[in-house]
């Protein structure tokens, strides 16, 4: 496989050269710990790294990004290591108080066929967003829409065969940002998670996420809470995409950060995410566990 990190950063500067008014590049890394109990989680650990980047101006924004992950099934099973790599790409049209988006997701997945779940897959990105300022406080509000195609991955009834699946989702949102001082501003972002697929046994999964920033002078903290039920879903506008068919019921998240400077800033976030991981050898969901997730994070603009 090409390096694709090297791939992206040097498409990235060469737009830079075409009057873009901010570069920005955000490398990250993180681990994961599941469920210590056998019977809801067959895998032990894993760890991922990847980089985001962004070109954006007064009409367009550009955003791409790739990451590696390698997660380990516990020792008793003997299952070699599940090896993924992501890799997105997604252009905003802003105009007036309206913008249109459109991307896409490929993930490059080495699953061993006895284990095998969705696998490889691509996704179709697309979103709209509108807004309205008052005074200096701002409204948005929105809709993100996702189709998910994996064309060789194991239904829920059998191991025998592979199988074109195919998945729909809609995000509609809704977003207020209050100015409260000079120094200190709060943003709140709710969101609904609608999912369908006719290949799953339960057609359909609905969820929301919420999510609010607090940034006062140099610091800011971002809680996000998950709840209902999400299968094989996508977050974080299509740069998260669950390739399984784990049933996720609940989550939270913290993230602390600080900005050393007025263009470069470091944070760390912890989850933890309440699930039913799904053994693709039995095709059933195990009882209900959870895992844990931290990250580091340095973000630099110019």
């Amino acid at each position: 496989m090409p390096d694709l990190k090297k791939i992206v950063i040097i498409g990235l500067v060469s737009l830079n050269t075409l009057s873009a008014d901010v570069v920005s590049l955000v490398p990250y890394l993180g681990a994961i710990k599941y469920d210590n109990s056998l019977t809801k989680s067959l895998k032990d650990s894993g760890s991922f790294i990847g980089v985001q980047a962004s070109v954006n101006d007064n009409e367009y924004l550009l955003e791409t990004a790739y990451s590696y992950k390698n997660i380990s099934y516990k020792d008793s099973l003997n299952i070699q290591n599940l090896k993924q790599h992501d890799l997105s790409l997604m252009i905003t049209s802003k105009c007036s108080a309206y913008s249109l988006k459109i991307g896409a997701h490929y993930i490059n997945s080495n699953e061993v066929n006895s284990f095998k779940d969705l696998g490889t897959g691509y996704i179709g990105i697309a979103g709209l967003e509108g807004s309205n300022l008052f005074d200096k406080d701002k409204l948005t509000y929105g809709v993100e829409a996702y189709y998910s195609v994996y064309p060789d991955a194991h239904n829920e009834t059998t191991t025998a065969a592979t199988q074109f699946i195919d998945i729909v989702q809609f995000s509609p949102y809704l977003g207020y940002s209050m100015v409260l001082s000079s120094r200190l501003r709060n943003d709140a972002v709710f969101k609904v998670n609608a999912i369908a697929s006719t290949q799953y046994k339960d057609p359909g999964y609905l969820s929301y996420d919420f999510k609010d920033t607090v940034v006062y002078g140099n610091l800011y903290a971002i809680l996000k809470v998950f709840g209902g039920e999400m299968k094989s879903g996508v977050k974080e506008g299509g740069f998260d995409v669950y390739n399984t068919k784990d049933l996720y019921t609940g989550s939270y998240e913290i993230k602390a950060g600080y900005y050393l400077a007025p263009t470069l800033a470091v944070d760390f976030s912890y989850a933890v995410n309440y699930y039913q991981e799904y053994n693709a050898a039995t095709l059933k969901l195990s009882p209900e566990g959870y895992n844990s997730v931290g990250v580091v994070m340095l973000s630099y603009g110019y």
